[in-house]
This record gives structure tokens, C-alpha cells and sequence, in this order.
């Protein structure tokens, strides 16, 4: 080795100890680990959520027809719901990973991982961001026939299913809430949006591109209510709840 390559050498390997950087390429293409819905599918992963909230006991369920949704285990509230391709599981199973998975497609928010029941003194009460005081316990799932799960948790003494659906045309789901019993002052908060508008028995999200119906809604009495600037569905749960998401578009 003459005297030039031996600075050349040992000038690279100072720059890579300093940077941490190999001197071997960096720019390795990454295959994607993309998991398909071709069946009934269910994933648990971690799901980051906009604005930096991580869901870390999120469960993904995906279906043929091409409509899938993320749901919280530790609120019992659905966060997350998209067309088109299931999940990147990239991030979770690439090298050491992070535990995350992510929708494939523009997913919609359609909820923020706070608790979905709750009691409230007065229909103007704030929700709450926790499960505090509300004997919130995860109970797991069964499956269904289909493979489909049926989700069990307890809360404010009642036992709770809670099983989702998809509905056959792939235009949304239809989510069904049920308790053995019923209890004093509980709300299910179903929507949350700038803008929430009542038009033909629908409640449409506007800035969401989606829209609520609710089974026996005038039985029900749904409220729509603005706390600091937002809008809130909420319906009174005595023991169950039937209601749709569709999309807009």
C-alpha cells in the first residue's frame, strides 16, 4: 500500500467510526412484508396514530372485501378503518423492528384510543382520556364461524361484547355493542369532528368522509354536543347498540 492509500483508508475508516456508518452501501432496498386480506385476517401490532399517539394493544382485522379496521383493547374502541390493501407489517418484522404495523391505503380516524364507554353526570360532561374509576378490564376475544372476532371486556360492572362487521357491498361496517345488564349515566361516544351534521337519518362527518346511521335512533336519542370547539356523537347505552359506518366516498 502506497502512502496515498493509506491516508485514503485511513481517513475512511475515522469518518465511519465517527458516523457510525458503514463503509459498505447504506442505501439497501428494503422488500416490503405486506400482509394480504384474501381471508378473514388478524393482526396484533403496535398502530401509530397522527399526532404521535401509539396504540400498543391494537388489533387489525382484515377482510376480503377489501374494508379492514383497527381496534384498541385497552378502550374498547375502534381507531382506525380503511379500503384497499390490509397492513405493511414492515416495521414489525424487518430486522429487529418496533412492533408496528401500518394500513395499507388512506386510513380514516374514526377514533383517538379513550375509553368508548363511559359514565357521564350530565350530557355536557367531558369525556374522560382514561379508563380510571371505570373498572375497565380486556377480556379478550372468540371467533366467530367466519374467524371474525367478538370482542369481551368489562367495564362499570357490566360484561361487554362488541363484535364488528363488514357489510357485504364494502361500502363500510356495522358494529354491534352489547352488555349483560345495564347501568346508570353511560354514553358511547361515536364520532368526533369539526363539523357533525344530521341529514336523512344519517350523521354525517364532514371533515372524516364518512357517515353514521344507528339502529333505533329515535328509541336512542343520540346527542350532538360542542366541547372546546368540537363536535361529539354521543349515544345513551342502556344495554345494547347497533349502528353503521359508511363511507362517503
Amino acid at each position: 500500500m502506497n502512502l496515498y492509500s493509506y491516508f485514503f483508508v485511513a481517513g475512511v475508516s475515522a469518518f465511519c467510526l465517527l458516523t457510525g456508518r458503514s463503509a459498505v452501501a447504506q442505501d439497501i432496498k428494503v422488500e416490503p412484508i405486506i400482509i394480504k386480506a384474501e381471508r378473514n385476517r388478524i393482526l396484533r401490532s403496535f398502530i401509530d396514530l397522527n399526532g404521535g399517539k401509539r396504540v400498543t394493544h391494537a388489533i387489525s382485522v382484515g377482510s376480503p372485501l377489501q374494508v379492514h379496521y383497527t381496534y384498541d383493547a385497552d378502550n374498547g374502541q375502534l381507531v382506525l378503518l380503511w379500503k384497499g390493501g390490509f397492513l405493511d407489517a414492515t416495521p414489525m418484522w424487518h430486522d429487529r423492528g418496533d412492533g408496528s404495523s401500518r394500513p395499507l391505503g388512506k386510513a380514516i380516524r374514526i377514533g383517538d384510543a379513550t375509553p368508548q364507554i363511559q359514565r357521564l353526570a350530565t350530557p355536557q360532561t367531558e369525556l374522560k382520556k382514561d379508563t380510571v374509576g371505570s373498572g375497565f378490564k380486556p377480556k379478550g376475544y372468540t371467533l366467530d364461524a367466519s374467524g371474525l372476532p367478538v370482542f369481551k371486556y368489562q367495564a362499570y360492572g357490566l360484561n361487554v361484547k362488541d363484535a364488528t362487521r363488514v357489510i357485504d357491498d364494502g361500502q363500510g361496517i356495522r358494529r354491534e355493542i352489547e352488555s349483560e345488564g345495564s347501568a346508570n349515566n353511560l354514553y358511547l361516544c361515536l364520532a368526533k369532528a369539526n363539523v357533525i351534521e344530521h341529514k336523512d337519518g344519517n350523521y354525517v362527518i364532514e371533515d372524516k368522509a364518512y357517515s353514521i346511521t344507528i339502529v333505533d335512533e329515535a328509541k336512542l336519542k343520540p346527542i350532538i354536543r360542542t366541547i372546546q370547539g368540537t363536535q361529539e356523537l354521543l349515544v345513551p347505552f342502556q344495554s345494547k347498540i347497533i349502528y353503521s359506518i359508511l363511507f362517503n366516498q
